[in-house]
């Protein structure tokens, strides 16, 4: 199933003609979800106390098309209706996360959707970190490998601190460099904060166990001027990338930030070369 999101619509007012966007169906890497965009203080807005009502009306309707598309797929819940919730068609926009497609939609059809309300969700509602690490270590392996085929071999090696240590993958490794791949997500940073950490500490260990003119942290960071980026989502991002860096610094590794897989893989053929 490819990958897309639908918008949900709600007709407050039956036969009125006035909708609002109040969901988003979401198919990323196969799985099937569905998502209230609507702020609360929205529908409080519209029907004070009693606003749990139209929540649980709105949340109801959001499952029963989730279950719609999980049996027909996306494209089947264009004009689709459930508990006066209508379907728009399917947009195929290649999203990078679930996150990703919630700020599209957002931005693109609702004023009441609250573009830093994916700060608030649950690690469930989005891809792991370890996911979202392997997906971007494919698009640049993808983009080096088209220019330097002889360099696919370098890609999820392991290597050994100590003769009779465990092996630890990176995401590349040759005679030159050791990289490891990170992603500071503009959701659930601390996560990404922790998961950084962590790479940072292997990339030290490795260079102390084989010295090699390159020990780098490839980190995905989103771009400073994304539209689609709330203002304490873009603070936050540029606070821990600040972090990330000293932390770097402190272990002579160096941190490489880019904000697309072929920054990425320019990056990592100017240290594997």
């Amino acid at each position: 199933m490819k990958d897309g999101w639908v918008p949900v619509f709600w007709e407050p007012v039956a036969g009125t003609g006035e909708r609002l966007m109040v969901g988003v169906v979401v198919c990323f890497a196969g799985q099937i979800s569905a998502h209230r965009i609507i702020r609360d203080d929205a529908l409080q807005a519209l029907y004070g106390k009693a606003l749990g009502r139209p929540q649980a009306l709105i949340e109801f309707g959001l499952d029963d098309l989730r279950t719609v598309a999980e049996h027909r797929g996306l494209a089947a819940l264009e004009g689709e209706a459930s508990m006066g919730l209508t379907c728009l068609r399917a947009r195929h926009t290649e999203p990078e996360s679930v996150d990703d497609a919630l700020r599209t939609a957002a931005t693109m059809f609702s004023s009441l959707a609250n573009i830093d309300l994916v700060d608030e969700q649950d690690d469930t509602d989005a891809p792991s970190q370890d996911e979202q690490v392997r997906h971007w270590t494919i698009d640049v392996r993808e983009r080096v490998v088209a220019r330097r085929p002889d360099l696919s071999a370098g890609f999820n090696r392991r290597a050994k601190f100590y003769p009779d240590g465990e092996p630890v993958r990176f995401g590349f490794l040759n005679d030159r460099a050791v990289i490891h791949f990170g992603v500071l997500r503009p959701v659930q940073q601390p996560s990404s904060l922790r998961d950084a950490r962590a790479r940072l500490w292997e990339l030290a260990r490795a260079q102390e166990a084989a010295r090699r003119p390159h020990a780098a942290l490839l980190l995905a960071v989103p771009r400073a001027n994304d539209p689609v980026l709330g203002d304490k989502q873009r603070a936050s991002a540029l606070r821990n990338q600040r972090e990330i860096e000293r932390e770097a610094d402190d272990v002579n590794i160096r941190l490489k930030p880019v904000t697309s897989a072929e920054e990425g893989a320019a990056a990592l053929l100017e240290m594997a070369e």
